[in-house]
Parts: C-alpha cells; structure tokens; sequence
C-alpha cells in the first residue's frame, strides 16, 4: 500500500479567516496526537490576500488511514461547525494527489 498525499484548499468568508484559522489548528492539533497513520498535516496561510486561504498539506500511510480521517468524529464536527457557523466562502476543495516530479528536500 502507497501513501496517500492530500492537499485541502479552505476559503473562509470574509471576517472569518481568525475562526476558521483557530478550527483549523485545532483540528492539526488533534490529528497529530490522535492519528498515528497520517505521517504530514501542515496547515499553511496566504499572505497576498485580505481574506486567506488556508492550505493543508496531509500524507497519509495508506488509503485507510485517509478514509479514518475523514470518518473522524472530530473532522465530521468541523465540517458541522463550517456550515453552522457559515464560515465558508465555498466548498473545502479536497485534491488527492500522486507525486510525479519534483523533491522534497535536500
């Protein structure tokens, strides 16, 4: 089984980046203590707009450890929270990539 590389584009609603910046690191923090099998989970933030996206970079040791993550209560309740709290400009944009190129560090 190969790793699972994901990449999460989050676009907040204008005045709301602070809250869904605060879900967000929350939801690193719970990943890195409770989820052994996802091996990256970087929370990343544009700098070029008023409003930022967030961008997490996620690997996974294989295709169940995606699928537990996602499952996770604590990731249902954020998608609850994004929508009762109407914190998103769009719909979480989910990409799941395979490497072709490239490095990742020297």
């Amino acid at each position: 089984m190969s790793e699972v590389v994901v990449v999460a584009v989050i676009t907040p609603k204008e005045g709301k980046a602070d809250r869904v910046e605060e879900l967000l690191r929350n939801l690193a923090d719970y990943v890195h203590k409770n989820e052994e099998n996802t091996l990256r989970y970087h929370l990343h933030k544009e700098t070029k707009k008023d409003t930022p996206e967030f961008v997490m970079i996620e690997t996974y040791k294989n295709s169940e450890a995606f699928e537990a993550h996602k499952k996770s209560d604590f990731f249902g309740d954020l998608g609850k929270k994004f929508g009762d709290e109407n914190l998103l400009a769009k719909p979480l944009c989910i990409l799941e990539l395979d490497p072709i190129a490239g490095f990742a560090g020297r």
